[in-house]
């Protein structure tokens, strides 16, 4: 079955496994694209997600876990490994709370972690520009459409 860009706004019983199908190929090719640019700098597409939600100042790890949709013992080895690589550092501060003293984290990106964020997802950034220049605009502007509203 060959469907055009109108048949998939309409979610029609007959186009629905077509539109599971086509969404699950068009994202194992974006994935595997993305997990190349990470590889290239020594990174896994999940440390990369990481990353990026403690550069918007994501602190604690059940909200990192949640935001990237990680088990938090994944995220455990997930942020070792980043320590180790250098990448990120982990201060902890011992707070009071109702008469405990409980230890917090406060997870920064060191300089070096910065640069190769940057240089992932700038290449990650090409790749995907050229990647959607071949699409027609309008079906473009339908597809963002579509990833905004999920």
């Amino acid at each position: 079955m060959n469907l055009s860009f109108a048949d998939t706004l309409y979610f029609k019983k007959e186009n629905i496994l077509e539109i599971i199908l086509g969404l699950h190929r068009s994202y194992k090719f974006l994935q595997r694209e993305i997990q190349n640019c990470c590889e290239l700098y020594n990174l896994t597409f999940n440390e990369l997600l990481v990353l990026i939600e403690i550069s918007k100042k994501y602190n604690k790890k059940v909200d990192i876990a949640n935001k990237v949709h990680l088990k938090k013992q994944n995220l455990n080895l997930i942020l070792k490994d980043l320590k180790a690589k250098n990448i990120i550092i982990s201060e902890t501060k011992w707070v009071l709370e109702k008469n405990k003293k409980i230890s917090k984290d406060k997870l920064s990106i060191t300089d070096e972690g910065y640069e190769i964020m940057e240089k992932t997802i700038n290449r990650i950034n090409e790749k995907i520009i050229k990647i959607f220049q071949k699409t027609d605009p309008k079906n473009m502007a339908g597809f963002i459409n579509i990833i905004e509203s999920l």
